[in-house]
């Protein structure tokens, strides 16, 4: 597949607008949009009823007013959790949600996204087809507007085969040597990696290849800047309105003026 998505600005708010709304949340996407960001990245997973989920950690304690493992639990429980509160006191009563919400809100909003397929162990094939079964419903598997990524190579191998033309990009923490074979076997669109094992002779091997380049996660606009004179396409940012500002000014969406946007806050 020749690299063919576009990214303006090219950042993608990580979790959403996570530093100014808590991770993973309605607010966290809504704030992405009124910051005139485009892209959004978020985590699904399945619940124990099998609904998917858009929630990053395999248990419930950082994020929520739950404990436990997400697997454990039917949506209908972790509907009722605070997703908000441990961020904020006004995210309180914040929820989980589910990723057929997050469709409708992508949908209503033209908002596009990196949906990272994060499954628990021996899940693979069924949050892929559970993800594919909701996101059919709003937009066509050949969409420019959604890449489907992850780290666990059976995600990508179901995807592929279930999906054939859908957008795949391949999730490197840790420099991976065969990279290369992975990504051409399973035709993935992007490659997505850890600017922290970036270096200019490795995002120069990547680009080589024809597709593009993807670096997680960036908050500060000069190594943005930096990764980006290197070759680097897209970052990913939990200040995606800072990393814009540096090279392109977006304007804010939905009506929402600068008085009312949120202060940045580091996630924990």
């Amino acid at each position: 597949m020749i690299a063919s998505t576009h990214f303006n600005p090219p950042v993608i708010a990580h979790r959403g607008a996570s530093a100014y709304a808590p991770e993973n949340t309605m607010s966290s996407f809504v704030k992405a949009v009124q910051l005139g960001i485009h892209w959004v990245e978020f985590d699904v997973m399945l619940a124990k009823c099998g609904t998917p989920v858009i929630i990053h950690d395999e248990t419930l304690d950082r994020t929520t007013s739950g404990s436990g493992n997400v697997i454990d639990y039917p949506y209908s429980y972790l509907y009722t959790l605070d997703a908000g509160g441990w961020f904020a006191p006004e995210f309180s009563g914040e929820r989980i949600p589910s990723l057929e919400q997050m469709a409708q809100f992508m949908t209503n909003t033209g908002l596009c996204a990196n949906v990272e397929i994060k499954p628990h162990p021996g899940q693979e094939d069924e949050t892929v087809i559970a993800a594919l079964k909701i996101m059919r419903n709003y937009f066509p598997d050949d969409s420019e507007k959604i890449i489907y990524s992850s780290f666990s190579i059976a995600s990508l191998r179901c995807l592929r085969l279930s999906a054939p033309q859908c957008r795949l990009g391949f999730l490197m923490h840790e420099w991976i040597p065969e990279w290369r074979k992975i990504v051409y076997d399973l035709n993935c669109e992007t490659v997505n990696v850890n600017h922290e094992i970036l270096t200019p002779e490795r995002v120069s091997e990547i680009k080589q290849s024809g597709k593009m380049l993807l670096s997680y996660t960036v908050d500060d606009p000069q190594r943005a800047a930096e990764l980006m004179s290197w070759g680097v396409d897209v970052v990913f940012s939990n200040v995606p309105d800072q990393i814009a500002r540096f090279g392109y000014h977006p304007k804010s969406e939905g009506g929402a003026s600068e008085s009312a946007l949120y202060a940045p806050r580091m996630r924990r």
